[in-house]
């Protein structure tokens, strides 16, 4: 009976996942670099800035410079999840890609890339010829919490560190993740509220999506996974940064795949992916502290 499902709802299953995973629920993958890798480790190769030499004197030498390199490292990370259905009748509905299956272990492989995104934007990075020497974001890329929560005052701050790192540049794109209780306490910002200040009418629809050059992201946590947005006692960790600041590294994306299991005379539903992330450049990531009390 069961062994007799059409291949079909194999396929959807699959592609009902990717379609989820890739498209609709991941609130970083928007928001960064995302190259195709292979091999256990990637080095993300980066070259420094130079300066222009005067010309002295008719006919003489150019002078030579040394362009400085450096790598960064990302490392694959693989995760995986599987459930079994033995009935017939609730196979079925894997023909539909939208079913409760799908959603569920879309969610998680989502879930686990922004937290991969995040960890990497405020960790520590890799660098080095070997990828063995560490680099943590340094105290000048982050904003105190101050005791208070996200204001405007903070959101100024941060961008301006990024544009006195030159580190803004035309084509780029600048993102804030933040969580529900942050955006109310900016929504109840004069600035943001009035239409005299914003270009959105924010009050109707409850949300931020757009100000001050930024682009703005929910981020709460998860009840499995925990604080996808650090938090050390009541200070929460918020973060912005620049679509070129962090690298996504996908190995494998998020699939999905249905496979008969003999010995459990049972389907066995799963999904996985094989993903890394690097902060490619401190000067274009910002974490910003907020108190929550």
């Amino acid at each position: 009976m069961s062994d007799q499902i059409p291949v079909f709802n194999y396929q959807s299953y699959s592609t009902g996942v990717e379609l989820l995973a890739q498209q609709m629920s991941s609130q970083t993958r928007q928001a960064v670099r995302e190259e195709s890798m292979s091999g256990k480790r990637h080095a993300f190769d980066q070259v420094g800035a130079v300066r222009m030499q005067k010309k002295e004197g008719r006919a003489t030498d150019i002078p030579l410079v040394n362009t400085p390199h450096a790598k960064r490292w990302v490392t694959a990370q693989d995760f995986y999840i599987r459930d079994f259905v033995d009935e017939f009748d609730k196979l079925k509905i894997l023909n539909d890609p939208t079913n409760a299956y799908t959603q569920a272990f879309a969610a998680a492989a989502s879930r686990e890339l922004d937290k991969a995104v995040i960890d990497a934007a405020l960790g520590t990075a890799y660098v080095g010829e070997d990828g063995t020497d560490s680099v943590a974001l340094p105290n000048e890329q982050k904003v105190g919490a101050g005791g208070t929560g996200f204001t405007l005052e903070k959101l100024q701050d941060a961008s301006e560190r990024l544009k006195a790192a030159n580190a803004l540049m035309p084509g780029d794109t600048c993102h804030v993740f933040w969580t529900a209780r942050q955006e109310r306490e900016f929504i109840n910002t004069n600035q943001v509220s009035s239409v005299d200040f914003n270009r959105e009418r924010v009050l109707p629809d409850g949300t931020v999506k757009y100000f001050y050059g930024c682009h703005f992201h929910l981020l709460e946590d998860d009840a499995e996974i925990g604080h996808l947005l650090p938090k050390n006692g009541s200070v929460r960790s918020c973060v912005m940064f620049l679509r070129s600041g962090v690298n996504l590294g996908t190995w494998k994306a998020p699939y999905g795949r249905v496979a008969w299991i003999d010995e459990r005379e049972s389907y066995q539903v799963m999904a996985g992916m094989s993903i890394g992330a690097v902060r490619m450049q401190d000067s274009k990531v910002i974490e910003i502290g907020v108190e929550e009390v």
